[in-house]
């Protein structure tokens, strides 16, 4: 994962001995080091006039995620609001750090519980904090306990990726396929409430890319990223593999030129209408290199995952309801999987139906604890759905008219009921990534004032 540059400032009193305070956040600097975290440091600030104005310059001599306000006695309010005020437009966490206990007897008596206060610091700025509309956590530790590293860790990784949706950019060839209600979504208001810029390409913008590629690159490309697969159904013809990854060649080269962090196709519409062939294995390969795909030009979901890539540091995918069971969902989709969502080796079928044609996944999905996330738009602003469950093996099933071997799909076992998770759906669509990781989802969907929808029991 990038490495996650925090802002580090501590405040206490003028009271209390400046060696005293260094000492606590030094403590404090310590484990979130540990932890992983690049702190962009100033000293302990006490009282108001210079030292306010001295933390302010070392903190902006440098760029950071997020502000970590590091609570450790009683305080002047003043001068650390005048701090606050400078970054109010920056996620913050504020944070309460647990008194000691003094086996050493250097305060007085030992085994006396030594509390500089930073209940009383803390709790005097919260309120006046969420009056401001600063987006933060407060968090804390109990004495002589460790700092909450998990939960300081959960809004890091919300925080680094609300700065990275700022700069983010969605590419999407078309929009609107098939008209679909449950996909659109406002340019101007994602730019506006999120951040992310969308560009629409066209498929002659598309096609100009592709008749750039070269034979030889070509067939480089398509020995390369076909040398393990497996074709249940027989091999096809060397022009059918080819034709596939000039496609997938073509959107990465726009991908490329346009800096994008996302893509999606206009698909049944689109590519596999006009083009004379399957997206499945040139969105797969997409998303292999780098741009997390998915389909019909579904762009509430291109952010949900690049939420989950860039709080897990792991590869995404979308999902497709295909059943549901009580228990389980069957998800899966029409030929499409990333390589790090296959167990086993790539296995690869030639398909010719009335709307696909060419070569398409049937891989197994892997196994194995995931968070699915939706994001779709509102009449207010957004909401996202997330669940949490299992994914098992998937029965042996086909989409009515394609042949067997099924398309990489799961049995997904819901945490909560299926009949709740049915009620709050919002998409044919998920998001979804192995591992849990609904907390980093909440906060991130706290910074950003998107309605939150939990289907989990974690």
């Amino acid at each position: 994962m990038t490495k996650i540059k925090v802002g580090y400032v501590s405040f206490g009193t003028m009271f209390y001995e400046p060696a005293n305070l260094k000492m606590i956040s030094s403590m404090a600097e310590k484990q979130l080091i540990e932890a992983g975290l690049e702190l962009v440091s100033t000293d302990p600030v006490f009282g108001e006039g210079a030292e306010p104005e001295r933390a302010i310059r070392e903190l902006k001599a440098k760029e950071w995620d997020y502000l970590f306000i590091n609570i450790i006695n009683w305080i002047d309010t003043r001068g650390v609001f005048r701090v606050l005020h400078e970054f109010r437009n920056e996620p913050m966490i504020l944070y309460s750090f647990g008194g000691f206990t003094d086996y050493e007897g250097k305060f007085g008596k030992k085994g006396t519980l030594i509390s500089p206060a930073a209940g009383a610091g803390s709790t005097s700025l919260r309120m006046p904090m969420e009056q401001w509309g600063i987006k933060f956590k407060y968090l804390f530790n109990a004495p002589d306990a460790p700092m909450d590293i998990e939960g300081i860790l959960s809004f890091s990784k919300a925080a680094s990726a609300m700065k990275r949706l700022r700069h983010a950019r969605l590419g999407t060839i078309g929009y609107n396929d098939m008209g679909l209600y449950s996909t659109g979504i406002n340019f101007t208001k994602l730019r506006d409430k999120i951040g992310p810029e969308v560009e629409s390409m066209d498929m002659l913008q598309l096609q100009r890319k592709m008749d750039e590629i070269s034979d030889s690159e070509l067939k480089t490309e398509a020995n390369r990223v076909s040398k393990d697969w497996e074709y249940p159904l027989g091999k096809p013809e060397a022009e059918v593999i080819e034709k596939a990854v000039r496609v997938y060649m073509g959107t990465v080269a726009l991908c490329k030129e346009k800096k994008f962090d996302t893509f999606s196709y206009k698909c049944v519409d689109g590519i596999d209408l006009e083009m004379g062939l399957t997206h499945a294995i040139p969105s797969s390969l997409v998303a292999d290199a780098g741009y997390p795909y998915v389909d019909e030009n579904d762009l509430g979901n291109s952010v949900a995952q690049l939420m989950l890539k860039w709080i897990s540091g792991k590869q995404v995918t979308f999902i497709e309801h295909y059943e549901h069971h009580p228990k389980w969902i069957l998800l899966g989709e029409d030929g499409y999987c990333p390589s790090d969502f296959i167990e086993g080796k790539p296995q690869i079928k030639y398909i010719s139906t009335v709307l696909l044609k060419g070569i398409a996944h049937c891989s197994n999905m892997k196994k194995g604890r995931m968070t699915l996330a939706c994001l779709s738009e509102t009449n207010d602003g957004y909401r996202m759905h997330i669940v949490t469950g299992e994914g098992k093996e998937r029965p042996e099933w086909v989409e009515m008219g394609v042949p067997l071997p099924s398309w990489p799909s799961i049995s997904f076992y819901t945490d909560v009921p299926v009949r709740q998770v049915l009620d709050h759906v919002q998409s044919q669509h998920f998001a979804a990534v192995y591992g849990t990781y609904t907390n980093e989802l909440i906060d991130l969907c706290k910074l950003l004032n998107i309605e939150v929808v939990l289907d989990s029991n974690l």
